[in-house]
């Protein structure tokens, strides 16, 4: 926290100011100081003062006349111009006298110039070349800050994004420590620290965190959870609100056992008619009732897309859960490391080394590590279980539950994830990280009063957040207000012009409206900001599908999928511009290998009797129509299907037959634009088996 031991009086009271949230008596002494002795020191005491108080454009100013090439004062300068996006200047300031501009001795450079500091600067760097979007470099520079500073989750969490595979232990392990903290404790620092750990006490809001998480549920199967519909369910459970807290071993023992199941893709009840519709403008699909997540393809996602040492429980607590036999945590890393003992006990460093407390850390991060890599990769099963064996207090911290709530919402459980964020939200109600995807859930599970009740808390909180007018996009989204949504949506992206799934669901509105070429500049916006932001790929894919242009689609719907693998909406849609092609059996191929993944997927197994259909493999196709009928029984499009494929037949009774129940199903021909986009698509197989 500064200069504790600071010799000089006046400093000292800057550093006790700043580090006490006074900024702006630091800054007023901080500037008397510097007027009196323009220095290195004081020169850095008053730009740290101006960055600490968010005058960022003041401390720039100020480090950029004085030209101080202290270490210091140059990583300051750097912060200044990322955050200002002078990305050159930052890039100059920090490699401006390597020798030459190899990696290695780039690194070399600034390891020996910037010496104690240089896995921050590192880590600066790279984050300066991921914005330029030169990734190797990044990449590489993330590493070499990990290797420096093993301490710097970001740079972890930065690899992961970019979709890097690094192995956590490669990185967080004690060997790695000692001399980090040789180089950056001061006397008596260690003592310090671990006597402020030593007064840590378990807050009332972790404990609250712990027992808002949800009760677990069955998995199920449908098409309302694979393609989000542009009415209200009007089923109980769509409207149910969702409020009924129990205990996270709770969730635990759900996600073992959601786990071990083939394919929980959704709950029945949802009508496929409610999610197909949306696939219109396909022919073997549904019309597009809405962006990305409107239709198929966006389905699943494609649409829209504490201290770290604390204290574990108290005796009580742990005697209880002895006695209820609760085997399903993971070790309590930290806690086992620091036992918390009476304020009577002597300090934490009387009974652990430094050593100890350090590989605990390392422990820590390695699990969190693995966990988090695997929901980057899009493994959310295998990232569920993982966070699952973290340690209870970290389990239930607000981070862990977001990233749980994350794997949810990719796997296409919107209401599970849903159930997650909205604990969150209701015991960390400022964090606002993670809930442009809580909208958008709410948004796929169709909850207007929720959304709107989410939307009206997070502009009283934060107006300043992108993932504000996100929320509030999404609110007259589901209202139908697509011209005001996208004001919304123009907005978040004005708030934060880095934020890429804010342009993602801009484009999506833009792609409803048919305003293509909008739609095309937003989505290549978000891949330019993120390249692995598969749903900016697929919404790209969708416009070329749309525009006819089947070789360019099916090229970015294949890149989409190359992100994300587990995604089966992506495949279902890379099977439709196959069978548009007249691809029919590679068509069949893909959808067969998404069924392996998610064997009850509603959308897949929809296409697959569709291109069945086109094989004229009738047989075939009827039994996965009544697969998928056992489903979702009250879907219109599956009768109208039927009936299609009786008539191929010659089965003329059955067909009038199942054109009557489609009928039934759906009196006012809310599908009938899919209907017809079906019938144009096999209006040339009718005609051929006419003429036959």
């Amino acid at each position: 926290m500064g200069c504790c031991k600071e010799r000089d009086p006046a400093k000292a009271a800057v550093w006790h100011a700043l580090n006490y949230y006074a900024f702006e008596d630091a800054s007023f002494l901080a500037e008397r100081l510097f007027l009196e002795s323009k220095g290195c020191e004081t020169l850095y005491l008053l730009a740290t003062c101006y960055y600490r108080q968010e005058r960022v454009a003041e401390a720039y100013d100020l480090l950029k006349k004085s030209h101080s090439n202290t270490p210091k004062c140059r990583l300051l300068f750097a912060q200044c111009c990322l955050k200002l996006s002078k990305l050159y200047e930052a890039e100059q300031i920090l490699v401006g006298s390597s020798p030459d501009n190899s990696l290695a001795s780039i690194e070399s450079y600034i390891t020996a110039e910037f010496q104690e500091i240089s896995g921050v600067c590192l880590s600066v760097l790279a984050s300066i070349y991921r914005k330029c979007h030169r990734l190797e470099h990044a990449v590489y520079f993330y590493r070499a800050s990990l290797k420096r500073n093993p301490y710097l989750w970001s740079s972890y969490a930065n690899l992961c994004l970019a979709g890097e595979k690094d192995n956590p232990e490669d990185y967080f392990k004690s060997t790695n420590c000692p001399s980090f903290v040789a180089q950056c404790s001061s006397p008596g620092a260690l003592s310090e620290i671990t006597n402020e750990m030593n007064v840590v006490q378990t807050t009332p809001s972790s404990e609250k965190i712990t027992e808002k998480i949800y009760q677990s549920y069955t998995p199920k199967s449908t098409f309302g959870q694979v393609l989000a519909h542009s009415t209200p369910i009007s089923s109980n459970n769509a409207n149910t609100v969702i409020s009924t807290p129990v205990h996270s071993d709770q969730l635990r023992e759900h996600i073992n056992h959601y786990s071990e199941e083939d394919n929980p893709c959704g709950t029945p009840g949802s009508a496929l008619r409610k999610q197909v519709r949306r696939l219109a403008p396909y022919p073997v699909m549904v019309a597009t009732e809405h962006r990305n997540g409107g239709d198929p393809f966006s389905s699943s996602k494609v649409r829209r897309s504490s201290r770290l040492i604390a204290s574990g429980r108290n005796t009580k607590s742990k005697e209880n859960d002895r006695k209820a036999g609760n085997k399903s945590r993971g070790p309590n890393i930290l806690s086992d490391a620091f036992k918390k003992s009476s304020t009577k006990d002597k300090s934490l460093l009387s009974k652990h080394t430094p050593t100890m407390i350090i590989s605990s850390i390392m422990s820590l991060f390695s699990q969190i590590g693995f966990a988090y890599q695997s929901l980057c990769q899009y493994e959310c099963k295998k990232a569920l279980q993982m966070f699952n064996k973290l340690p209870k207090n970290h389990y239930s911290s607000s981070w862990v539950l977001n990233q749980c709530a994350r794997a949810f919402y990719e796997m296409t459980e919107y209401t599970q994830a849903a159930r997650l964020y909205q604990s969150v939200h209701q015991t960390d109600s400022a964090r606002c990280g993670d809930l442009a995807y809580y909208s958008t859930c709410l948004w796929y599970t169709q909850r207007e009063v929720e959304l709107s009740a989410l939307a009206h808390e997070m502009l009283e909180a934060n107006k300043g957040s992108p993932e504000t007018w996100c929320a509030v996009g999404n609110c007259f989204s589901l209202q139908k207000e697509h011209e005001t949504a996208i004001k919304f949506f123009e907005r978040s992206v004005l708030v934060d012009p880095q934020f890429a799934y804010g342009y993602t669901l801009l484009g999506h509105e833009y792609s409803f409206i048919d305003e293509l070429d909008d739609a095309m500049n937003c989505y290549r916006h978000a891949v330019r900001i993120d390249p692995r932001h598969y749903n900016a790929w697929y919404g790209i894919g969708h416009i070329y599908y749309k525009q006819e242009k089947h070789e360019l689609a099916l090229c970015h719907f294949r890149k989409a999928h190359s992100i994300n693998q587990s995604n089966a909406a992506i495949m279902a849609h890379i099977a439709v511009v196959l069978n548009t092609m007249k691809k029919h059996k590679e068509a069949l191929k893909v959808l067969s290998k998404a069924l392996e993944q998610h064997p009850k997927h509603p959308l897949c197994k929809f296409h697959k009797a569709s291109t069945l259909l086109c094989l004229e493999r009738c047989d075939s196709a009827l039994t996965e129509l009544d697969e998928l009928e056992a489903i979702t029984p009250t879907e219109s499009l599956i009768y109208f299907l039927k009936a299609k494929i009786h008539r191929k037949m010659g089965n003329s009774h059955l067909a009038m037959m199942h054109f009557s129940w489609a009928m039934d199903l759906d009196p006012q021909g809310s599908n009938n634009h899919i209907k017809e986009a079906i019938d144009k698509h096999y209006q040339s197989d009718d005609i051929s088996l006419e003429n036959s």
